[in-house]
């Protein structure tokens, strides 16, 4: 377990009562503003000292009231990287990254090269953080803490102050430290595609009590259930494999599975990697027939496994391969189909309506 938590915290009118465990590597918290994402964070790194408690980071108690054990931060082993870098702004970065104890070490180390790399910090290192850019900032603030060797690392919102640019060269660096070098992380966001790109189990927080954790493609599938729809913005979140990229087409295809290929906008994950999609089940259409000549890069054959009515609303529940789908239709389109359970279809789905999270 990278994680194992019990909090009791009141803080005004708003109380967190959650409890957790987690296997990581990576696990994600989710949910809208106000729901204890930061909360939460803060009573992991020390920052709050909750009420009641029982909290272990990778098998270490450092926390534990009314009573018991209380680590102070320092001690904790435990890296916090928040949306604001906080760097020093009278220091270069090479003097940010060894400002602590040991860090002046660390950054001439083993570790200390292999972040230089991951990290691309070699060309910043005596420059003065005034002259760097937001996303630069941001990487000079991950080396930072992992010069520290955390045991664990805290990140708070890291991209959310970062136009949509530097944030994914930022969650780009943040996937290269967990692959390369093996860091777990506890990772605050309010972005679906961040979750499904980094996060390997998470944690849906409402009103300061989880009300689901899983996988983020199992958890994040049922928004309207959770909640948090307006925050997952597509009903279909799906992490598919990439096959290989059709540049002169300008599309990538990724594997349904069962030899089903979906044509996706061109992107820029490698052959052989993993990209997640996200769809809206109102842009898959539904025919009884594979139609010839249409524009729509995917007609793919489809089984219908669910068919539910919500208001005036259908909800058809799907598999393409091995990939689920979810179509939203209208009552009368369901009727004028005559769709079963276990029917056979065909799934029509624009490359446009293909969104690529995390990319």
């Amino acid at each position: 377990m990278i994680l194992e938590a019990r909090i009791q915290h009141r803080l005004g009118k708003f109380t967190l009562d959650v409890k957790l465990e987690s296997a990581g590597p990576v696990l994600g918290v989710f949910g809208a503003s106000g729901s204890g994402k930061s909360t939460l964070l803060h009573c992991i790194a020390g920052l709050i000292k909750p009420r009641q408690a029982d909290i272990s980071v990778r098998t270490r108690r450092v926390c534990r009231r009314p009573g018991g054990v209380w680590v102070p931060p320092q001690r904790r082993q435990v890296a916090v990287v928040t949306q604001d870098p906080l760097l020093f702004p009278h220091l270069s970065v090479r003097g940010n990254l060894t400002y602590a104890p040991g860090a002046r070490g660390a950054l001439e180390g083993d570790l200390g090269l292999r972040l230089r790399e991951v990290l691309r910090l070699e060309a910043l290192l005596d420059r003065p953080v005034a002259n760097l850019s937001g996303g630069e900032k941001q990487r000079v603030a991950l080396g930072r803490a992992l010069l520290s060797r955390p045991e664990l690392l805290l990140l708070d919102e890291p991209t959310s102050a970062l136009d949509a640019d530097l944030a994914r060269d930022v969650l780009s660096l943040l996937l290269r430290v967990k692959q390369e070098l093996g860091v777990p992380m506890v990772c605050v966001t309010h972005k679906a595609g961040e979750l499904m790109a980094i996060a390997d189990d998470c944690v849906v927080l409402e009103e300061g009590k989880i009300v689901a954790q899983g996988a983020p493609v199992s958890v994040l599938a049922r928004p309207r259930a959770l909640g948090v729809a307006k925050l997952v913005g597509v009903d279909n979140l799906l992490r598919l494999k990439l096959l290989r990229h059709d540049e002169p087409g300008g599309v990538s295809l990724v594997d349904c599975g069962a030899s089903l290929e979906l044509a996706v906008p061109l992107c820029a994950v490698r052959a052989g990697g993993t990209v997640a999609v996200g769809i809206y089940a109102d842009e898959v259409l539904l025919c009884l027939a594979a139609p010839p000549g249409i524009s729509a890069r995917n007609a793919l054959a489809a089984q219908v496994t669910r068919i539910d009515s919500v208001g005036h609303e259908v909800l058809v529940g799907l598999k393409a391969g091995s990939t689920p789908l979810c179509a939203r239709i209208t009552p009368s389109a369901a009727q004028e189909l005559k769709l079963e359970t276990g029917q056979a279809v065909h799934v029509i789905i624009k490359t446009s309506a293909c969104h690529i999270l995390g990319d």
